[in-house]
Parts: C-alpha cells; structure tokens; sequence
C-alpha cells in the first residue's frame, strides 16, 4: 500500500510539473462527441460517464470535481449523424462541512456530424452552450456562453494501442459575465492492452481561449491537463481510476488567477 501511495504521489507530481508551463486550463474534450459506426436508424447510440476526481492539491473551495453526462445520436444516415451531448458538473468544497457542494456547471452541445469515409473520421459544424452556477450564494449574475464552431474526431487501432484524438475551433455568438471571444483545442487518449480485460491508458489536451483584453484586462488563456491510468473492462461498461495533473481557467468565476490541480479519479463509462 505504501509503495502504491508513494507511486501515485510521484506521478502526481511529475504531471502537474509538465502541465506548469500553460497558463490556465479549460476542457475541450469533456464536450466532444466520441466517433461511433454508422447506423441507419433513430436513437442509435447512446454513451455514459460519470467521473468523480479529489483534489488533492487545492484548498478548501475545491476538494471534489464531479461530472455525469450523456452522449446521445439522436439520428444517423451513416454518412451523418445529429448528435446532443449533456454535461453537468458539480464541485464540492468543504468550507462549511465536510461535503459543501459550491458550484454547478451545464453544458450541452449540439452537434451534426459528418463521416467522409472509412478511416476518415467525422467532421461535424456545433453549438456549445455552457451555464455557471454558484450554488452556496445567491445567483446575483448570469455567468454563460455560447459558441458555434467545427470539430473533428477520429478513433485508430494500431496494435495493441487504441488511439482517440480530436480538435475544434470555436467561435463567440453570446457571452455574459465572461470574456471568452471563442475557443481552440484537442485532445490525444491512449490505451494499451495489458490483459484481456485491462489496459494501461494515457489522456492529455490542451485548449486556448481568446479573449476580448478590454473587459477583464487579461491575455489569451492557454490550458493542459495530463492523465494516466488503469482501465478494466466489464460486462456492461467500463471502469477506470487514473491520476491527473490540471491548470483550470477560471476554476473559481470571480478569480481570474489560474488554479493547478493534482487529481486522484475514478470514471464509469458504458460500452
């Protein structure tokens, strides 16, 4: 047990050393749809998460980040897909108690994607919605965005590694209460087999987000999270526990100071 908490502490700390460079962290690939097979038909796919990471280089507003989303194609004619994915997340504190839930997050896209070929990948046009919420004040500002943009996903097999990478670019249709004029980045996930059902498993990305100067008198915010762990696959869905390294833009929404996270998880997905 003790070699495990000194390997985790280990690799925490080298993670969070190479993520020290960017300057603020946001996600883009929690809100990007995943390639999935044509499928003539209505409802044709549908995909599960649910995440719950400590934090355990953070003070007392962040000590939890957890998420649940869905990923949903509503219809598919094999060369497109209509697809919506929703995301809510809830951050828990322990300023008040020992589980002080502080903020509540929303976001949902909407997407059509297009599969030029076999091996291609999917291309597709968005809109990304997201909704900020602190849930231990009153609401005394809207704090929201919306962008439209493109997005491109693809999933390749090479051996025994299984590749996923994406990118998107992203552009402002409304904000309030932020500064955000549009958003750039991707994602790389890596897993190798180790046994029939485990696999060792690598995730980073990294994201910019122009801004307009003028409003919060700040440049561009650029952002990188690393990930490793295990994955084990089971009769139904999958299990994973990972160790991650994160610089978050704008973790708290009245700081405008970047936050660096080492973050100790666990994730459900459904096959």
């Amino acid at each position: 047990m003790r070699r495990f908490v000194g390997f985790a502490g280990l690799v925490s700390w080298f993670m969070v050393g190479l993520s020290m460079p960017m300057l603020a962290q946001t996600s883009s690939s929690m809100s990007m749809s995943r390639p999935t097979p044509p499928d003539l038909g209505f409802l044709t796919s549908y995909r599960f998460h649910l995440n719950a990471l400590r934090l355990v280089s953070s003070g007392e507003s962040f000590v939890w980040d957890t998420d649940v989303g869905a990923d949903l194609d509503v219809f598919d004619f094999r060369s497109v897909r209509g697809n919506v994915l929703t995301v809510f997340e809830g951050v828990l504190g322990e300023e008040i108690r020992p589980i002080d839930p502080n903020q509540v997050n929303y976001t949902i896209d909407l997407s059509l994607w297009w599969r030029p070929g076999k091996k291609l990948g999917e291309l597709g046009t968005t809109f990304h919605h997201v909704s900020r919420h602190l849930s231990d004040r009153d609401k005394l500002v809207a704090i929201a965005w919306n962008f439209l943009g493109l997005q491109y996903v693809q999933s390749v097999q090479v051996g025994l590694w299984d590749f996923d990478f994406g990118g998107r670019g992203l552009w402002k249709t409304q904000r309030s209460f932020v500064d955000y004029a549009g958003e750039v980045g991707g994602y790389l996930s890596m897993a190798h087999s180790l046994a029939q059902r485990t696999s060792l498993t690598f995730g980073g990305e990294v994201t910019v987000v122009p801004v307009t100067q003028a409003i919060k008198n700040r440049n561009r915010q650029i952002g990188s999270r690393i990930e490793v762990g295990m994955r084990f696959q089971g009769g139904r869905g999958v299990g994973e526990v990972f160790v991650a390294g994160e610089r978050r833009i704008d973790a708290d929404p009245f700081d405008l100071r970047p936050t660096t996270f080492t973050m100790l998880g666990f994730r459900f997905l459904s096959r």
